[in-house]
């Protein structure tokens, strides 16, 4: 029932322990007033299980919070056994959550927190490529946001193209990711194989940029239902961590 507890109390009246000393977290935090009024609406019972976890990751939706434990057990990571939970923001608000863990004093928190965030740069066009600039502008804004981290258990873990799903097109976890797509949009032609030689469709990328560039109400891809064929495939496939 802690994370219970902690979900109702004022941040600036919770004192983390952690190792042998207490960090008051309504004294000589990263958190700014703004911090404190988003995750007072936000921090519910299911994230509140950050301030009793040996290790944080902060992802920015469902479909990250799905993959990344199935990815980490076939690697052979169990992260509940481990202690590490796994925060789901539900939006780039990563920063309010990250700040927790963020010091003005000379103490550091020893609990890795991990932030695992999309670029958002999009392809110029239907064929995969990218503004290599705008890539670097919108990767130094990112990291302008969040600060200096050299002195901080937190990393910053960013897409190094446009979102989760695209990179995962792109991994070696690719036809994984296919057959996903093809599972939950089965009644896309571009996303199906071709029974005769077994190839994929030819459009299959440029129905998938088209999926994941348009908004809710224009058929998008539907991230949460691929993540989740997705990771029972994961858990199911005879492969290797070094694979």
């Amino acid at each position: 029932h802690s994370p219970n507890l902690a979900s109702k109390v004022k941040l600036n009246e919770l004192i983390l322990c952690n190792g042998n000393d207490l960090y008051p977290l309504g004294k000589n935090t990263g958190l700014v007033e703004k911090d404190h009024k988003y995750l007072e609406h936000f921090l519910d019972v299911t994230k509140s299980n950050l301030f009793f976890a040996k290790g944080v990751i902060i992802v920015e939706g469902w479909a990250e919070q799905i993959l990344i434990p199935a990815i980490a057990k076939k690697l052979g990571y169990d992260l509940s056994a481990k202690e590490v939970s796994i925060v789901n923001v539900g939006s780039t608000a990563y920063l309010h959550f990250a700040r927790i863990f963020l010091r003005k004093d000379e103490k550091k928190i020893n609990v890795p927190v991990a932030i695992v965030t999309d670029l958002d740069n999009r392809p110029e066009s239907d064929d995969g490529t990218f503004d290599g600039a705008e890539a670097a502008s919108k990767l130094a804004q990112i990291k302008k946001k969040i600060g200096n981290l050299d002195q901080t258990n937190i990393t910053l873990n960013v897409a190094k193209e446009w979102t989760l799903e695209w990179c995962l097109f792109k991994s070696s976890l690719s036809e994984l990711f296919k057959e996903s797509v093809a599972e939950v949009h089965s009644r896309t032609k571009s996303f199906k194989r071709n029974e005769e030689t077994n190839e994929w469709d030819p459009n299959f990328m440029k129905a998938l940029i088209s999926k994941l560039k348009k908004g809710k109400g224009d058929s998008p891809l539907d991230k949460v239902a691929v993540a989740t064929v997705m990771a029972n495939k994961i858990e199911n496939a005879s492969i290797t961590p070094d694979q």
